[in-house]
């Protein structure tokens, strides 16, 4: 009896608490969505924001530069002082970016001030802008003569914003009015302050960005490679200028993954012509998919096969040159070197249009000669160096 009430006393206990982590794990959980949904918000409102002053920069409520008193600003309780804050902020920064408005912010601290008014009938306690003669008051002592009122209402799935510019006496005119409103559930548009735009022009904006994230992009690039010096020879390799072009594929849209084929040339007087052809697979280093702000960097390693005439080829042999070969100006006995490559390297791109990349080589065909030195030995001699700058199209 004694162990049957133990072991149900144990199974209560391991249920409490289970029920106890299950009540945490869903506070949790809402804790969570009620972040996300309170950003979003945040992000929406701003968007009206931005497309109330964009459309002051078409077609402004005054001739001249006007100052106008930020009356308030009213956000659904349930999402705090700190939106209005931010809003007031917002919108501070984006008139001051754009001066055909012709709105000047002036500051009121009376407007958002607890005014008491007591007399026979009783006290009233209202905040600055709610009471016309303190606005009154408010615009004598800043010089303004207009005040603006921004009102946030949810109302279902969409946001609400009914702006309007009143003047700053006791008959509150209404001199400009405007209602703009967005669904919750649609992005923002995230538009720069000092470039304003309408929605169209920054959803084709945003179209074109993801446009150049192709999957297909024909990269042409410009290089310099160079070859450490020998050790058993009396020349060195001169520096190889290429010229390449290929097409590169990607993935996925993300592009974290790489894969590029592209055929070079190099020639140079009296020393050789060359032709190359090399394929890359490169890999994301600075995440798991490309910014569109930020420049990316990629590791990639290669292969390729290299073919060249001239007397310049005479050092990528694994004898050493001779006199007679080094001084013979005979064009229909040109040496002739077919080389291996592989490549290993980092690659600097910026919003894949144009990259800068730098990368080391090894000559496998090479390895047990001296005609070229090493410039790094990890187990592996890389005995070439090169930096290219890629266009991407």
């Amino acid at each position: 009896m004694t162990r049957a009430l133990l072991f149900a006393s144990i199974v209560a206990l391991a249920s409490t608490a289970r029920g106890e982590d299950d009540v945490d794990l869903r506070e949790r959980q809402l804790d969570l969505l009620r972040a996300e949904v309170g950003s979003q918000v945040q992000l929406q409102a701003a968007e009206l924001i931005d497309e109330l002053v964009y459309g002051w920069t078409l077609r402004a409520p005054f001739d001249v530069d006007t100052g106008v008193v930020l009356a308030g600003v009213s956000v659904p309780v349930s999402l705090g002082t700190g939106l209005e804050a931010y809003l007031e902020n917002h919108l501070a920064g984006l008139v001051t970016r754009n001066p055909r408005t012709h709105v000047q912010l002036v500051h009121c601290p009376a407007c958002s001030a607890w005014v008491v008014h007591s007399g026979s009938k009783g006290t009233v306690v209202t905040r600055g802008f709610d009471a016309p003669e303190a606005l009154s008051q408010a615009g004598l002592s800043s010089g303004a003569k207009h005040a603006l009122f921004l009102d946030f209402e949810a109302e279902g799935s969409s946001l609400v914003l009914r702006a309007r510019i009143t003047t700053l006496d006791t008959t509150l005119r209404i001199v400009s009015a405007r209602t703009l409103s967005t669904a919750t559930s649609a992005p923002a548009m995230l538009r720069e302050s000092e470039r304003l735009t309408s929605v169209a022009e920054a959803r084709k904006e945003y179209l074109e960005a993801l446009g150049g994230r192709g999957l297909f992009l024909v990269p042409v690039r410009v290089g310099v490679r160079s070859y450490a010096p020998g050790t058993q020879t009396q020349i060195n390799a001169a520096p190889f200028l290429w010229v390449s072009a290929g097409l590169e594929a990607a993935f996925s849209q993300a592009r974290a993954w790489t894969a590029s084929m592209n055929a070079a040339f190099s020639w140079l007087p009296q020393s050789h012509v060359a032709v190359m052809a090399q394929g890359r697979i490169a890999r994301l280093l600075t995440g798991n998919t490309t910014s569109l702000t930020w420049p990316d960097v990629y590791g990639f390693v290669g292969a390729g096969v290299l073919f060249g005439s001239g007397r310049g080829m005479l050092i990528f042999r694994n004898t050493n040159p001779t006199i007679d070969e080094i001084i013979n100006t005979s064009t229909n006995n040109d040496p002739r070197a077919t080389l291996g490559i592989l490549t290993l390297g980092l690659e600097l791109r910026v919003k894949n249009r144009i990259s800068l990349i730098g990368y080391l080589e090894t000559l496998p065909a090479l390895e047990t000669t001296d005609n070229i030195g090493t410039f790094i030995d990890f187990g592996i001699r890389f005995q070439s160096f090169g930096v290219e700058v890629a266009f991407c199209f």
